[in-house]
């Protein structure tokens, strides 16, 4: 399988599947919080932020779990370190 982005690169390394669970654990948090946060009662607009923001960390768990990875565990950045390196690129 040819790779399109960094993501899938690092989880086709030796440690994606670490990178894979950490990830996984990282983006059912981030959903958790978001819930919690729409239970506690947001106004409309935040609300619907947090919607989408919950749905969209659900799929990406979703496809993360099914997501074929090899190699032994190693170190795994958060999401944040993730997304900062791929948002600093040109």
């Amino acid at each position: 399988m040819t790779a399109l982005t960094e993501l899938e690169e690092r989880l086709a390394q030796p440690g994606g599947a670490a990178l894979r669970t950490e990830l996984i654990q990282q983006l059912a948090a981030l959903e958790d919080r978001l819930r919690g946060q729409m239970a506690a009662s947001l106004p409309r607009d935040e609300f619907a932020n947090a919607t989408a923001l919950a749905q969209a960390a659900r799929a990406a768990r979703e496809v993360l779990e099914t997501w074929p990875v090899t190699g032994p565990p190693g170190q795994t950045p958060d999401l944040q370190s993730l997304f900062a390196s791929s948002r600093s690129k040109p």
